[in-house]
């Protein structure tokens, strides 16, 4: 058996300006609306696991389905279950970054448990929990499936799976298209 974890394409949307975290939340609802960059090719790895898998699940965001349309697949599901892990809010008027650092900053503090109590890492490790759940049951189904997901909850999903027994092959890909496989 084979659950392969893909990461969305790059959203193509601005990133180099510095901004504050008012504008953060602003940007982020637009990292979940904008399309994809659609110029990008995928990987040969990537082409060849959503070719093979018998079965295409994807979140419920827009650019998992925006991928799945450029790796020319058909979704056979989505979930909110396979949706990014959420961030939490914080208020720091006079920080100003980029994105990515802002992102960055989000995720440890998320690690350290600040943040809303519904954006804390132990709901998105339930959250995770309950994608893994539902892979595996799908797993008793199908032998090869490929979720188009996101970087923090594919990671999380790929922790739960190695606790339950299955096996990565090489190493987490972190990488737009990249594919992190796992095996039992």
């Amino acid at each position: 058996m084979q659950i392969d974890l893909i990461r969305h394409a790059k959203v193509d949307l601005e990133s180099s300006q510095k901004i504050d975290a008012s504008a953060l939340r602003e940007w982020v609802k637009a990292y979940d609306t904008d399309p994809i960059i659609k110029t990008n090719l995928p990987p040969q790895e990537t082409l060849k696991a959503i070719k093979n898998a018998q079965i295409i699940l994807t979140s419920s965001l827009r650019r998992t389905h925006d991928t799945a349309d450029l790796l020319s697949v058909e979704i056979s599901e989505q979930s909110a279950l396979f949706d990014e892990v959420a961030l939490p809010s914080v208020d720091i008027p006079f920080l100003k970054l980029r994105p990515k650092s802002w992102l960055i900053l989000l995720k440890v503090l998320l690690i350290f448990g600040i943040g809303k109590r519904d954006n804390s890492l132990k709901a998105s490790k339930k959250q995770a929990q309950k994608a893994t759940d539902h892979l595996l049951s799908l797993a008793q189904t199908y032998d090869h499936i490929a979720l188009i997901g996101h970087g923090g909850m594919n990671y999380l999903i790929g922790k739960a799976l190695q606790k339950r027994g299955w096996r990565r092959e090489g190493r987490v890909s972190h990488e737009n298209l990249g594919v992190t496989r796992y095996v039992k």
